[in-house]
Parts: structure tokens; sequence; C-alpha cells
């Protein structure tokens, strides 16, 4: 499969990854930002795609990762993120690990109800990251590990689409409560 057969056109450019294919290249991402790759091993009732270890002086740092194929079927994997913090708690980073999607999309879905989503997962201090196998490259879109080695690695660093989507979450907020006060007054 070339790079352009995995670029899919249509109304909304998206990118289509085996999801072998995604772990194999986080299990790379994570190895050249120090990180020993654990064996496959449950957390409570889940098994991670991807669970490593890195050591800093005493400090240690985990990371948990879940795949999805897309947004629309990340609901499971983020119920499995959410399940391995319910036995891990704040010891790990937890990452939703999903091919490139639109802009659009992706925007689409942080906003739907209210935010709630997005929201959710800024509650659970789960990040997502985009996964590009053929350009080498991981974007962390929100959220921020624990370990702040791991932003150097990252493809923007340290910007995020944390406050465009807050903004925009705000933004519908705030417009619903003006429509509340307006249909109050009448």
């Amino acid at each position: 499969m070339s790079d352009n057969d995995k670029i899919r056109e249509g109304e909304f450019r998206s990118w289509s990854f085996p999801p072998e294919k995604i772990r194999e290249w986080t299990r790379v991402f994570l190895s050249d930002a120090g990180y020993e790759l654990l064996p496959p091993d449950y957390i409570g009732f889940v098994l991670p795609a991807i669970y490593g270890r890195r050591k800093e002086g005493e400090k240690t740092y985990d990371i948990v990762g879940f795949d999805a194929p897309d947004m629309e079927t990340s609901t499971e994997a983020l119920a499995k993120l959410a399940a391995a913090r319910a036995v891990l708690g704040d010891r790990a980073d937890y990452a939703l690990l999903l091919p490139p999607i639109n802009e659009y999309l992706l925007l689409e879905y942080f906003r739907q109800d209210r935010g709630r989503w997005y929201l959710a997962m800024k509650d659970l201090k789960i990040m997502v990251w985009l996964i590009n196998p053929a350009e080498e490259y991981v974007w962390c879109i929100t959220g921020e590990p624990l370990d702040k080695t791991l932003l150097e690695f990252f493809v923007q660093g340290k910007i995020s689409a944390d406050f465009l989507i807050m903004r925009e979450i705000n933004q519908l907020l705030w417009e619903d409560e003006l429509r509340e006060m307006q249909n109050e007054r009448r």
C-alpha cells in the first residue's frame, strides 16, 4: 500500500492505517522517547494496546494507550482507558491512539452534546494522539502528559488544540444560555 493509498478522498479527507501500523509506530515513538515497552498484561479487566514505562532518577512514568480507527468508534477505547485509570489512577498517562483525522470532523466530535466527550476526556486526563506512520509523527492534540519529556517528541511540541476546543465549547454554552435568557423574557 503506497502512501497515497492510505488517504481517502471524499467530502472529508481521511487517513486509513491498520491498527497494527498505529501500534507499531506508537511503539517506535515511545522507544525514541526513552520508554521501555512492557509485555502485554491486563490492567484490571482491560488489555492495553500499548503500555510503556520510563524511569528518570527516582521518578517513574507509565503510559497506557488504546487505539481506535476513528472518533466515531472510539467509545470502546475510551471506556477501556477509563477502566485502566480506575486501576492505576494518576500514576500513568492515558492516550487514545488515532490515525490523522480531518480537523472539521474532529472539532464536530468534540463540540457535540455541549462538549460532552471532550470534557469527559479532560476530567479523566485522557490525551488524544493523532498518529501518522507514513509521515512518522505523533501529535498530542488534547491533553498533556505527566512526563514533560514527551513534549519534545510530539510533532507540534506544546501546541495542542485544547484552547480552540474549549473556546468552541464555551461559545456553544454561552449561546445556549443567551437563548434561555431570551426565552425567559418572553
